[in-house]
C-alpha cells in the first residue's frame, strides 16, 4: 500500500476511533515510535476539531427534541462521569474508553465553551499518544513478539 494512502488512513481511523488505530500501530509498526505517535496524536486531535464544532450542532439540534433527559443507561454514565470528574474525566476517557467523537459530543453538550472543550480533549489525546508510544520507544518494547504477529 502507497506510505501516504496509509498514513491518511491512520489519521482518519485514529480521529474516529483512537485505540483502533493504536494498537495495531504498536504492535506492527515499520516506522520508528515517533512518527507513529506524530500519526496518531494529528489525527486524534483533527478528529476533536471536527468532532467538537460538530458535536455543539449536533446537541443544538438534539436539545430541541429534548433528546438529553435521564432515560438512557449510557447517558447516565456520561453524566455521572462528569460530575464525578468534570470535563478533564470525560476528555481523558474519551479516546481509549468511549472514543473521540462521543466523548466530544458528550462534552461539546456539557460545556458551550468550545475552547476549553478543544483544550481538555486535545491535552488528552496527546497525554495518550505521549504515554503509550514512549514506553515503546523508552524501554524499546516490540509488542509483535510478545503477542505473536506476522510480520
Amino acid at each position: 500500500m502507497n506510505e501516504v494512502v496509509e498514513i491518511g488512513l491512520w489519521i482518519i481511523l485514529s480521529g474516529v476511533k483512537y485505540l483502533f488505530a493504536v494498537l495495531p500501530l504498536l504492535a506492527k509498526s515499520h516506522r520508528l515510535w515517533y512518527w507513529d505517535m506524530l500519526i496518531v496524536s494529528s489525527g486524534g486531535i483533527l478528529g476533536v476539531f471536527s468532532f467538537t464544532y460538530l458535536g455543539a450542532y449536533i446537541s443544538q439540534y438534539l436539545s430541541k427534541y429534548h433528546f438529553f433527559k435521564m432515560k438512557y443507561p449510557k447517558l447516565k454514565k456520561f453524566i455521572k462521569i462528569k460530575n464525578s470528574y468534570g470535563l478533564i474525566g470525560i476528555a481523558l476517557f474519551s479516546p481509549v474508553v468511549f472514543s473521540i467523537p462521543v466523548g466530544c459530543i458528550i462534552s461539546a453538550a456539557f460545556e458551550h465553551n468550545k475552547h476549553k472543550v478543544l483544550t481538555y480533549q486535545i491535552a488528552a489525546v496527546l497525554f495518550w499518544s505521549i504515554l503509550l508510544f514512549g514506553l515503546k520507544g523508552l524501554f524499546n518494547i516490540d509488542l509483535s513478539k510478545e503477542i505473536h504477529v506476522i510480520k
